[in-house]
């Protein structure tokens, strides 16, 4: 029996570690709609890796502000995408 393109790709995404990484992109998409829009206009999520997101802060003054917020921010993301592994996120001023 001849298998449809539809039933193999999850395996073969796998197989080549792209589901993880396709995982990883949905915490990016999903960013906005987590933190908001105030936080969405003043950060750009980056890329994950090993569990840490990567978000450059327009402004240093918000980095602070948003090294409270972590922990927040960390348990909607897991909420929202709770396949992905996230363990922290580091904010960085972009320059």
């Amino acid at each position: 029996r001849f298998a449809r393109v539809g039933e193999l790709l999850p395996t073969v995404l796998k197989s080549i570690g792209l589901g993880q990484r396709l995982k990883e992109q949905e915490v990016l998409g999903i960013w906005a709609q987590v933190v908001g829009e105030e936080i969405a206009a003043r950060t750009q999520p980056l890329r994950v890796d090993k569990g840490v997101l990567y978000v450059r802060v327009d402004h240093s003054a918000w980095l602070h502000e948003l090294h409270f917020l972590e922990k927040e921010i960390l348990r909607k993301l897991k909420e929202k995408a709770p396949d992905v592994e996230l363990v922290r996120i580091r904010f960085g001023a972009s320059k």
